[in-house]
């Protein structure tokens, strides 16, 4: 069974219209490769930016090529933060943590060090990811974790994330890394009454780090993302699928 869902995914990808553009970040080159599966449904974009979450890779493609749509992901090394060398100076970032001004010096400093040319070379790049997203109406981020170390929990009274955290839904039948994140009451609604862990994003208040669902909030940019542990393909397959009817709200 296993054998013929890759064999009726890569028939798939082959019938995708396939763009890679390339973007050199001081000496690394990034390459954001954009899968077009019809219908194409524009406006309504899917999105991965850890080249180290394969998980979620593989799930959207599957998922997409029978739904349609359009999933922009990062090719590099398959690690979380991104290192290029600029000026003899090695440099790392968080490739969602970069679309705020705050969120670029942050994780320059935070992952190795911050100069002003270094920001700029990561802004351009951050523009050039955001310019592939035109005239968004809904952005689904793909991402996965690893057991426990961040979680649904994690928005939950007293922890790290609370502070971003307007609602929560916890089902205890689920795993505790496989939830959705959205900006949007609505949509949070919806996972809750097919009792999906769900978080809803503060609508102001929340931390400017640079993610993407920062931008989202900030540009009033409807928002999802769905966050799995690495290797619950089925489960983030099933989120999807539970949120296909939300998706075509957006439409």
């Amino acid at each position: 069974m296993q054998a013929l869902l890759f064999v009726l995914l890569l028939s798939s990808l082959l019938q995708a219209d396939i763009q890679t553009k390339n973007c050199m970040v001081g000496d690394t080159n990034i390459q954001i490769q954009t899968e077009k599966f019809a219908p194409n449904n524009a406006g309504i974009y899917y999105i991965n930016l850890h080249s180290d979450e394969s998980t979620s890779v593989e799930a959207v493609q599957e998922y997409i090529s029978t739904e349609g749509g359009i999933f922009l992901h990062l090719l590099h090394k398959e690690e979380r933060n991104i290192a290029f060398n600029l000026n003899n100076t090695d440099y790392f970032f968080d490739p969602n943590r970069i679309y705020t001004a705050k969120g670029i010096k942050a994780t320059l400093t935070k992952n190795a060090t911050y100069t002003k040319q270094a920001e700029e070379a990561v802004k351009r790049f951050a523009d050039t990811v955001l310019a592939q997203l035109k005239n968004p109406k809904l952005i689904v981020a793909m991402h996965n974790n690893g057991d426990k170390k961040f979680s649904i929990k994690s928005y939950t009274k007293n922890k790290e994330e609370a502070i971003n955290a307007a609602k929560v839904y916890i089902n205890t039948a689920m795993d505790e890394d496989d939830f959705v994140y959205t900006t949007e009451d609505k949509i949070f609604n919806h996972l809750k009454q097919n009792k999906i862990n769900v978080v809803l994003q503060k609508k102001t208040g929340f931390v400017n780090d640079g993610s993407l669902s920062v931008y989202c909030g900030l540009k009033k940019i409807p928002y999802i993302n769905v966050e799995a542990e690495q290797g619950h393909k089925e489960q983030q397959l099933q989120m999807l699928q539970i949120l296909t009817q939300a998706i075509s709200w957006y439409k």
